[in-house]
């Protein structure tokens, strides 16, 4: 009689013999997450473990093959993590067991088609290491790599034998702690209307802005959240002493916060946080679970705080902090997060979520019961187009524009934080906005980056011209902006903060703070202390018009479909850009974080249009307050009712805390009852949304099931108002694609 074990080996041999041709035809997407053994099939070896260094292939049988849990890193690749948490890696022609993961550890995993003739009789695989385009295949004396040819070897051809999930390792990962039903992921009529909220204000690329030098920590990492949300002492220095941003709130004034990352994560993320990273992809998953359907992102940063990060961290800056980089390095970091989500979900297409470029693309995502989101632009100077600018002539904003275009981008500030060749912004209190005062001195002057400040052949013994923001006493009935800082005591206080900073850093610190001392500060006389508009109750405008300039974007805008936020603005630039808006009728118009100057007659002329208003994200409690008003107020006008909000996620602001009336119980279920919720983890941290607030974007949860709970005690069908804001949002940006020119 046959041995089953003979048998067992004979049979890959005898199809593997037969076959005529072998051909690797695509990515093995759909093994991501899964459980298996690898093994030979014309030898019938599977590849064990034979020491902390090494593999091998065995005889010994499946039992004692080596299990992987494979991870991807991205879409068609893959780390192979054993259960001892090492990875299969290389090292030039030889195979190695790695306590890390590394390119050396990440490989493609091929489909390799087998044929008899001209008939596919059998699936097999290759396993090709990235960095060096070697294929493993199983040698003499262990497993070896190879050139990866047109042709290949039986010795590589192999066989990926499923296992049970619980005899892998896990791979380490964020868990979503929600449990979703069957029926959440039944697909609708992709033109139907869509339920869910909107988010129209989010930074999720703000990893990549300021040339990635401001926020610690990232979205997603090919090497998983080890990675990811690792220690940010390689930014922020030992004990966080260099994070001159936040180190000084976090610290109590002493300087410096707890650096440690995953999965100890003891300061960080929290709700209040600058400089570290709050919407890790498994907590923007939980968010998207609880209702989320709709999101701009918009890419951002400011030129002069960019080259100030770049002059305190020298060879560090990835780009040169002009506009053009900064908006290109994060668009492409959204996009790259796709894929890596697509990876996660078996391949191209399977991810919740999709970048949409279009109203019709954004709602049909919707239906499929995935996250649509919409990139922005939120950049200090668009198109680097200063006050100073000369070469910001009509035919280079259509070359920006359409360049912007083609990223992807559909929302644009025409303003941020500066008066640039476009208009006048709208100023900030307190310490922040005088960080923002000092920036824009620095923005409008002719020193096109700070280093030329500091350059004995730049404006070292030159002026630099430049001004601080300009204003004066609002119209009556506009709010404007209070508790404006005085520039002399900022400077002496917050920002002699920096310069003792920056004299700590080895080698070029002191020198570069005697730079700063000789060829900056004087430059920056006179300083404005802007008596009058320091108190609380002060009303303070940036009343510049929009410029020419200004003019022929905001025209161009509408030509093209786009949608322009107009928060931001100065008053002036504020009402011209809604004079242009009416004389056009076009409804693309969003304020993403409602600075409509507390004015109802300012909001009419939103809503007439059928543009959007969400309030920033404060507590349930205060944004119901606020939907209840706008609900009044486009009752109006005969457009679909929603308002959703705008989060600033990742920013530079704080998130909320919850009502404190209010108390979450677990388990709970989201609005549409299809996701179960329990207490957010991630790692050792334990999250609570009554002390943290929402500490990060995963606990949007938690702020819905906040919300629910108040409109259940007191029904408005604040939930009806909230769950429509995506829909309401769609049919705005279809209205402006319809009136487009081009």
């Amino acid at each position: 009689m046959w041995n089953p074990r003979l048998l067992a080996l004979l049979v890959p041999l005898l199809v593997l013999s037969g076959c005529k041709s072998a051909r690797e035809t695509e990515p093995a997407y759909a093994l991501a997450q899964q459980c298996v053994a690898i093994q030979n099939p014309a030898s019938g070896a599977y590849l064990s473990a034979v020491s902390d260094k090494a593999y091998r292939f065995s005889a010994g049988g499946e039992q004692e093959a080596e299990k992987f849990f494979l991870k991807p890193s991205a879409l068609g690749t893959f780390l192979l993590y054993d259960r001892d948490g090492r990875f299969l890696s290389t090292q030039l022609i030889h195979v190695t067991r790695d306590a890390t993961a590394s390119r050396r550890a990440e490989w493609r995993i091929n489909k390799l088609a087998l044929y008899r003739g001209h008939r596919q009789v059998d699936e097999k695989f290759t396993l090709v290491s990235i960095i060096d385009n070697l294929r493993l295949q199983q040698g003499k004396s262990g497993p070896i790599i190879r050139l990866a040819g047109e042709q290949v070897p039986v010795e590589a051809v192999l066989d990926l034998v499923p296992q049970p999930a619980e005899a892998c390792r896990e791979f380490p990962e964020a868990p979503l702690n929600a449990e979703v039903a069957d029926d959440f992921y039944q697909p609708k009529d992709p033109v139907a209307p869509v339920t869910g909220y909107a988010d129209l204000h989010t930074h999720l690329g703000f990893p990549q802005a300021m040339a990635g030098l401001a926020m610690a920590g990232d979205l997603f990492h090919p090497w998983g959240i080890e990675h990811a949300l690792k220690d940010c002492a390689h930014l922020h220095g030992t004990n966080g002493m260099l994070d001159l941003l936040e180190g000084q709130r976090a610290s109590g004034g002493a300087g410096g916060h707890a650096t440690a990352g995953y999965p100890d994560l003891t300061y960080w993320p929290r709700r209040d946080t600058s400089t570290h990273a709050q919407a890790y992809y498994r907590w923007l998953q939980r968010a998207y679970l609880s209702g989320l359907r709709l999101m701009v992102s918009h890419v951002t940063g400011n030129p002069t705080f960019c080259q100030l990060l770049s002059l305190m961290k020298p060879g560090r800056a990835e780009g040169d902090c002009s506009s053009r980089s900064e908006v290109e390095n994060q668009s492409l970091y959204l996009y790259a997060m796709q894929d890596y989500i697509d990876a996660q979900e078996g391949g191209p297409g399977k991810g919740w979520f999709r970048m949409a470029t279009s109203a019709r693309d954004a709602r049909a995502i919707i239906n499929q019961n995935k996250l649509a989101v919409v990139l922005g632009a939120e950049y200090g100077t668009l198109f680097d187009c200063n006050e100073s600018a000369t070469f910001c002539s009509p035919q280079y904003i259509d070359q920006q524009l359409e360049r912007i275009h083609q990223l992807g981008v559909r929302v644009v500030f025409p303003i941020h934080r500066f008066d640039n060749a476009f208009g006048g912004t709208r100023p900030a209190g307190d310490v922040a906005g005088a960080w923002m005062n000092l920036a824009s001195k620095l923005n409008t002057s002719r020193a096109p980056k700070v280093t030329q400040m500091l350059d004995p052949f730049g404006y070292l013994f030159k002026p630099i011209g430049g001004h601080f923001w300009e204003l004066q006493t609002c119209p009556d009935g506009i709010e404007g902006t209070s508790s404006l800082l005085s520039m002399e005591q900022f400077i002496n206080q917050d920002f002699r903060a920096l310069t003792n900073g920056l004299a700590d850093i080895p080698t070029i610190g002191p020198t570069l703070n005697s730079l700063l001392e000789l060829g900056f500060f004087s430059k920056l006389n006179p300083l404005p202390d802007y008596a009058g508009f320091d108190q609380p109750d002060s009303h303070a405008c940036n009343l510049t018009p929009l410029q020419p300039a200004g003019h022929y974007l905001v025209n161009r805008l509408i030509d093209k479909g786009m949608i322009i936020d107009i928060d931001h603005m100065g008053y002036g630039t504020q009402m011209d850009t809604l004079d242009i808006l009416e004389q056009r009728q076009y409804a693309g118009v969003v304020s993403s974080h409602s600075w409509m100057e507390s004015n109802e007659q300012i909001r009419q002329r939103m809503f007439r249009l059928g543009g959007q208003i969400s309030p920033f994200n404060h507590r349930p409690s205060d944004n119901a307050a606020v939907m209840k008003e706008y609900r009044a107020e486009m009752a109006a006008f005969d457009f679909p009712i929603g308002v959703g909000m705008g989060s600033d996620i990742q920013g530079v602001t704080a998130q909320t805390d919850g009502d404190p009336e209010i108390t979450i119980t677990y388990p709970f279920q989201s609005v549409d009852s299809k996701v179960t919720f329990t207490q957010p983890t991630t790692g050792n941290r334990v999250f609570d949304y009554a002390t943290e607030g929402v500490a990060n974007y995963g606990m949007m949860a938690e702020w819905v099931e906040n919300l629910r709970q108040l409109d259940a005690s007191d029904p408005e069908d604040l939930m009806g108002i909230f769950m429509n804001s995506a829909e309401s949002f769609l049919q705005m940006w279809e209205r402006a694609e319809a009136a487009k020119m081009e």
